[in-house]
């Protein structure tokens, strides 16, 4: 209520311009936008899209890096939804991805082939950075498979370190030469780490200016 006693009417949720809801999810985040939607009749198959739990992923996983990703829920198709307009009004898309300035946009479906997937993620990285993008997918992936070696590495360690406490003691002479083992595992791996991050910044935006703050969405006050 106001300081004269009277109520204040609750703002009236809208939907913005296109261009409002695009400056709106991009923020202060110049890299290209992949943008899904929620659907209530096949909510749940996109959430594993960007995971690395099937070996066909990986690359999915890979170019979505150098992605801001953005997750909508499903009443974005309502009218008043400050993001409506971000999909087509008569048969809206399951995911969209695009330049954040919206110069660039391809709407893709949930029924898709991964290399339809994978072709549009890199024509849109192509579009947004100055560097091609296979070579440095493609020694990211060894990277990854190195990390999965020295991980295997780690645990074997740590398993060995308990399995020798337990029938051995903490006394027990081979223990140092199996926490060695462990620390240097664990030394790869940082440094596995690192070489992903580097790898990632390899590409750079064709324009990385900064953005000014972008316009909030109205809410229904609830």
């Amino acid at each position: 209520m106001s300081e004269d006693g009277r109520s204040k009417a609750a703002a009236a949720r809208r939907a913005l311009s296109r261009e409002e809801a695009l400056a709106y999810i991009a923020g202060k985040d110049p890299r290209p936008l992949l943008v899904l939607r929620e659907c209530k009749t096949c909510n749940g198959t996109d959430d594993a899209l960007l995971s690395r739990g099937k070996v066909d992923n990986e690359r999915t996983f890979l170019l979505s890096r150098w992605f801001h990703c953005v997750k909508l829920p499903v009443d974005v198709l309502e009218k008043d939804h400050p993001f409506h307009n971000l999909f087509d009004e008569k048969d809206p898309e399951h995911m969209f991805l695009g330049t954040a300035d919206g110069s660039v946009r391809k709407a893709l479906e949930s029924e898709r082939s991964r290399v339809e997937l994978w072709d549009t993620m890199t024509a849109v990285l192509r579009a947004s950075y100055t560097k091609e993008p296979e070579p440095t997918v493609k020694k990211m992936q060894k990277l990854i498979d190195e990390f999965d070696r020295v991980d295997t590495q780690v645990l074997a360690a740590e398993k060995r370190i308990d399995e020798l406490l337990e029938s051995e003691g903490p006394d027990s002479k081979k223990l140092k030469k199996a926490k060695d083992e462990l620390e240097a595992a664990r030394k790869e791996k940082d440094e596995v780490f690192r070489s992903l991050d580097q790898a990632t910044a390899e590409l750079k935006l064709r324009k990385a200016e900064a953005k000014a703050d972008a316009p909030k969405p109205a809410t229904s006050g609830k």
